[in-house]
């Protein structure tokens, strides 16, 4: 059982899906002269209220359905360890996030995959089909998909969670404000519907650890005595509420993300004679295959940009960067499948 690490610490970094955007000097100065309020030596707000309302104004839901946790992650580990032990089966994509396979391998359960690759149309019914053969217990999926950007709308969504009214169906949207829509305002409509967010992503505050879950009231009062107490220390409360008032610089920051992505995307096509795949996205990366991925990955390494790679296979994912980086990336790509024998 192996979990994801990110080594590169240095370089052009495009390989986690973080922002390329750091937090704006003015937010900074903000924090700088919050910090000194901070009780360092008493416990955090164990509800995160203040955040908690802050999530919900930004997102138009009631704060007492959201819950707050040490990045989504420990949403994940929280809400399998609460539905999945011994026997129980885990219904996925593959590819798809893997700390779902970590974390229902630590509850002893099973993981049952449904193929996701974005080479292929997604079937909903037979998604459906195959998840109900194998009689799962939970389902749980990324939205836009960990790493292959595909999408599902909100209609398709709702095929699943009718077909399955008896189980949690867990969407994680981590990646959710780089999509056209959101199913996260459909929770009061289904009562098995949870919805996982993330401020690692869009907001930029991948360093802080914070994303939430949000259900339906009745739900939520069944979860939330189960949370760990005090898990979201007092400056990342402090932190996240602040970088929410000015959701509306992250929104500009998503807007350019998108127009980078789609420009990364026509760019990149272009090599597709030469042995180049690259998977349309609604999320902040690009999802690629190639037979020349060592070729790939040596000219990458010669000019320090790191992306992520699949091992033991022809797969890999590129984050979205600035415009100089993704520039960077254009080139070097073109370094590798420009070559005249290619032409």
């Amino acid at each position: 059982m192996k979990t994801y690490e990110v080594k590169q610490t240095a370089g052009v970094l495009l390989n986690a899906n973080e922002s390329p955007f750091p937090l704006p000097a003015m937010i900074r100065e903000e924090v700088k002269a919050r910090v000194d309020d901070i009780d360092f030596h008493r416990y955090p707000q164990d509800s995160a209220k203040a955040l908690r309302a802050a999530y919900g104004s930004y997102l138009h839901i009631n704060a007492d359905q959201i819950l707050f946790g040490n990045g989504s992650d420990e949403m994940i580990g929280f809400l399998i360890g609460h539905f999945i032990h011994q026997g129980k089966c885990v219904y996925t994509l593959q590819p798809d996030f893997s700390m779902y396979d970590y974390y229902t391998a630590i509850h002893d359960g099973k993981i049952l995959t449904y193929p996701c690759d974005g080479a292929q149309p997604f079937s909903v019914s037979d998604f459906i089909t195959y998840g109900k053969q194998n009689e799962v217990d939970l389902i749980l999926f990324s939205n836009p998909n960990n790493p292959t950007g595909r999408w599902l709308a909100p209609k398709e969504i709702h095929q699943i969670l009718d077909a399955f009214p008896t189980i949690p169906i867990i969407v994680d949207e981590a990646y959710g404000e780089f999509a056209p829509a959101s199913i996260v305002h459909d929770v009061d409509q289904y009562e098995n519907l949870i919805v996982l967010r993330t401020l690692s992503k869009a907001f930029g505050i991948a360093a802080l650890r914070c994303g939430c879950m949000i259900t339906n009231l009745q739900r939520m009062k069944q979860l939330r005595p189960h949370k760990v107490p005090y898990n979201v220390n007092s400056l990342t409360q402090m932190i996240a509420e602040l970088v929410l008032t000015h959701h509306e610089i992250m929104a500009e920051n998503v807007k350019t993300i998108i127009g980078q992505r789609e420009l990364l995307y026509k760019e990149l096509q272009a090599f597709s004679e030469a042995g180049l795949t690259i998977f349309p996205s609604e999320a902040n990366f690009l999802y690629g295959k190639t037979a020349r991925k060592h070729e790939l990955f040596a000219a990458l390494k010669k000019h320090q940009i790191y992306i992520r790679d699949y091992a033991n296979s022809d797969a890999f994912r590129i984050t979205i960067g600035t415009p100089d980086e993704n520039k960077m990336m254009i080139e070097t790509f073109a370094e590798v499948f420009s070559h005249k024998e290619d032409l």
